[in-house]
């Protein structure tokens, strides 16, 4: 199973994660994104979470996606989520393909 990171470690790696934040124990992002385009920076984040076998949850709001990263198994955060919210960050900075 894998470790959670201590709070210490966890702000340390969000240093390179601009826009994240820890809260209530883990990762999270808000992203603003129009509507129309919601639908396909969501598959582009979980095709890259396929790639990973690891999953955040995605709220819609009217105009943004919030990602939220934990592992379940672990009980809080650990190097996976960092790895997969360096991953969507790449991914927001990309092209999305229709």
């Amino acid at each position: 199973m894998a470790q959670t990171m201590s709070e210490q470690e966890i702000r340390d790696a969000l240093a390179a994660l601009p826009g994240w934040e820890l809260a209530d124990g883990k990762l999270v992002r808000d992203v603003p994104v129009e509507a129309d385009s919601a639908d396909n920076l969501e598959r582009a984040v979980m095709q890259v979470a396929d790639e990973l076998d690891h999953h955040p949850e995605i709220q819609r709001g009217e105009r943004s996606l919030r990602f939220t990263l934990w592992t379940h198994s672990a009980g809080g955060v650990t190097a996976k989520d960092v790895e997969l919210a360096g991953r969507i960050d790449q991914t927001l900075s990309g092209p999305v393909q229709d």
